[in-house]
């Protein structure tokens, strides 16, 4: 079923900022934006007779947006992280479409596989990481979708199951960057343990 992951992840992310995170501006922001997301994720807007879910359009200018608070500097290597981004996105699904054997089983799970291993290699900050997967996966669909209106009367731009490969995505990486936390942790824990002995000594 198109859509079970995105709901899934997305409710539980708004409930958790909503009624766990500290307090703030920041929390009220992105339980705002969270809800929004779900609540569009079923509307639709006419563009020159293509039909544009509103989430997906969302979620473009959510990642434009983070992305657009960092350096100048940094900015042309975001810029290149997400054509990298929107190019595998694309070429994931023509293949798919060409030749769907070989992407036969969970082609979701497998694209959010692909996109994750990207954006943790290539990304370091957690909010970028968001922001670019945002910003690959609606370019991908716009490139995708045009190509297909070539072919298809009236194509979707932004189907339930793009939405599904961000809430994957975005949820493992949360994940990891949890990891990458408790390892940090561990690691200052033990440098400061070793200082602590040599001291002693």
């Amino acid at each position: 079923m198109e859509g079970i992951y995105f709901y899934w992840f997305f409710w539980i992310a708004w409930i958790y900022t909503t009624f766990l995170l500290e307090k703030t501006q920041k929390r009220v922001s992105i339980s705002l934006v969270l809800l929004l997301f779900i609540i569009f994720s079923d509307k639709h807007i006419n563009v020159n007779d293509l039909l544009v879910n509103t989430t997906t359009l969302l979620c473009l200018l959510v990642g434009y947006l983070l992305v657009s608070r960092k350096k100048m500097g940094t900015l042309f290597y975001y810029l290149s992280v997400s054509l990298i981004l929107t190019s595998s996105y694309v070429t994931f699904r023509l293949f798919q479409l060409y030749d769907p054997v070989w992407v036969m089983f969970h082609p979701t799970m497998k694209l959010a596989l692909i996109l994750l291993i990207l954006i943790i290699i290539l990304i370091r900050e957690q909010s970028i990481r968001i922001g670019l997967l945002f910003i690959g996966v609606a370019q991908g669909e716009i490139v995708y979708t045009l190509f297909l209106n070539k072919i298809v009367p009236q194509p979707v731009l932004g189907q339930l199951e793009s939405l599904d490969i961000i809430a994957i995505t975005a949820g493992i990486s949360f994940l990891w960057f949890g990891f990458e936390k408790m390892v940090a942790i561990l690691d200052d824990y033990v440098k400061q343990r070793t200082i602590l002995s040599s001291s002693k000594k």
